[in-house]
């Protein structure tokens, strides 16, 4: 039998920063620090067989903001207001692609990756100006190919539309109130934390890159759907549809 390694996971957040979010600014900030406080939860939890990194790209037309990169879980500080200043519009597509390719080149060697990327604007694409929806599209499918998961959180209504034409069906439409918002990151967490918890499966933790690959792809079709069964249930459906 295969000796277990560390599995080491990947949480990118690309976070609009444009003006509009400014009126949820407290909100956001506070969310993703619960987003934070639950990945450490996680690390804790699974300390003997998971390490967590966390990166956070918080995007507008001033540029891209990495306010935290590939940072391990137990040394990322809380976000707080000056790290993270709404202005400008919106450069999502370019947003995508920079951040995506940097994460992708850098864990281009580990061994056992795994990666969950979350897109969280309140907006749509209107500034961009390197890149287009065919571009992300085509990347974010080869990084699907590699086991990579993604969500995308908007507000309005087409959210799923918008998400459909760069290849994510991770969905989950945001109501930008101090309400909604905390809602949101509360779904978001909730569904971050049972996807770790797959990771722990005793069939998983032995199989092969190739194996887990198809494992993680079968897992992320069902990222927001909401459980009826235990974790354990879960994880055995991750296994079982391999």
């Amino acid at each position: 039998m295969k000796t277990p390694t560390k599995t080491q996971v990947y949480h990118l957040v690309i976070l609009d920063k444009s003006g509009s979010m400014e009126s949820i600014r407290t909100e956001a900030i506070n969310g993703y620090n619960e987003t934070l406080g639950s990945i450490k939860s996680t690390q804790l939890k699974f300390m003997d067989t998971q390490e967590h990194f966390v990166s956070l790209a918080a995007f507008c037309d001033c540029g891209i903001d990495m306010i935290y990169d590939m940072t391990p879980i137990k040394d990322a500080e809380k976000l707080t207001k000056e790290k993270y200043d709404p202005c400008c519009c919106t450069p999502l597509f370019d947003a995508i692609v920079k951040t995506v390719k940097t994460l992708k080149k850098k864990i281009a060697e580990v061994e056992d990756a795994t990666v969950l990327v979350t897109i969280i604007t309140d907006g749509y694409e209107n500034s961009s100006k390197e890149w287009d929806s065919k571009s992300v599209s085509k990347l974010i499918e080869e990084c699907k190919e590699e086991g990579w998961m993604f969500s995308f959180i908007g507000a309005g209504e087409d959210v799923v539309k918008v998400a459909t034409t760069i290849s994510i069906t991770n969905t989950m439409v945001w109501e930008n109130t101090s309400e909604g918002t905390k809602k949101m990151f509360d779904m978001e967490n909730d569904a971050r934390a049972e996807y770790c918890c797959c990771l722990e499966e005793p069939k998983y933790r032995t199989m092969s890159r190739a194996e887990k690959i198809i494992a993680k792809k079968n897992l992320s079709k069902k990222y927001y759907e909401k459980k009826q069964s235990s974790l354990g249930k879960l994880g055995s459906y991750l296994v079982s549809t391999y």
